[in-house]
């Protein structure tokens, strides 16, 4: 009965990242574009207020949503993984180490650095996906033998991505991409235990402790939407201009919403491995 259950859940939550995914009043209520509420979108990035709010939609209206905290997300072992670009993007002596042998060691964005000097990397010929460093690469003049010494060749990138405008432009589009990577995975996050909450209810289940308070946020729409999927809860805001706060307002892009589900369909694909295993 838990698999199905469970399964079920699954299946909601990913008709609704179909739909959309994206983000950021703890007072939940329907908003509208031109509604500029007291309460500042999520950005999770260390930045954000405690009482931050994650937009979705729901019976065809933008929706604020209070964001479930860590401990709520932990007790239904929620957790979309993407690296973290606080340390990665600090420098750009941290950026190198993270392509030698950090979170970057075999990311594709490797493709597309030192591009004046015909790129840093090559495809590997075991995995076209996989980029390794070339053999040789020229740097301001001077050729570096990577063969012989790979260590020096890493060096030799950390004036390119400190002081040249090109390699400063490549890694700022490197760390724009991981902080938009960070937060998709905390949004679809968000999306899952909102759908898991509604998917305990109805079943119904006991709502664990540690998501009481979410669950209190969410019990006069459960009630009100009874007839809809628990989906809908996990659905984003499609590509509506989201309201900000102080007059501000950001932008709903595709490209999230795109990873956003290819996030979700992973998390799922995890969940049900683990569940047959039981």
């Amino acid at each position: 009965m838990k698999l199905i259950s469970v399964a079920l859940l699954l299946a909601c939550f990913l008709s609704a990242m179909a739909q959309t995914n994206s983000t950021a009043n703890q007072t939940i209520a329907n908003v509208t574009n031109a509604t500029t509420p007291a309460n500042c979108p999520c950005l999770f990035d260390g930045s954000d207020d405690d009482d931050c709010i994650v937009y979705g939609s729901l019976d065809g209206d933008l929706k604020a949503w209070p964001t479930a905290d860590q401990t709520c997300l932990d007790a239904y072992t929620i957790k979309v993984d993407a690296p973290d670009p606080t340390l990665t993007c600090s420098s750009a002596n941290a950026f190198v180490n993270a392509l030698k042998l950090g979170a970057l060691s075999n990311s594709k964005a490797k493709f597309g650095l030192g591009i004046p000097y015909g790129g840093f990397f090559d495809e590997s010929t075991v995995n076209s996906d996989i980029p390794v460093l070339k053999d040789t690469i020229p740097i301001s003049g001077t050729s570096y033998d990577c063969k012989s010494s790979e260590s020096t060749c890493y060096n030799a990138m950390k004036p390119y991505f400190e002081s040249d405008s090109d390699g400063i432009k490549e890694k700022k589009d490197v760390c724009d991409k991981l902080k938009g990577d960070v937060l998709v995975a905390r949004e679809t996050e968000q999306s899952i235990v909102r759908v898991r909450i509604c998917a305990e209810y109805r079943e119904p289940a006991t709502i664990l402790s540690a998501c009481s308070d979410m669950f209190d946020a969410m019990e006069g729409d459960l009630k009100k939407f009874n007839d809809k999927t628990c989906g809908g809860f996990g659905t984003g805001p499609g590509s509506r201009t989201l309201p900000g706060c102080g007059g501000a307002s950001r932008s709903s892009p595709a490209s999230n919403l795109e990873k956003s589900f290819s996030l979700a369909m992973a998390f799922a694909g995890g969940v049900v491995g683990l569940l047959m295993l039981a």
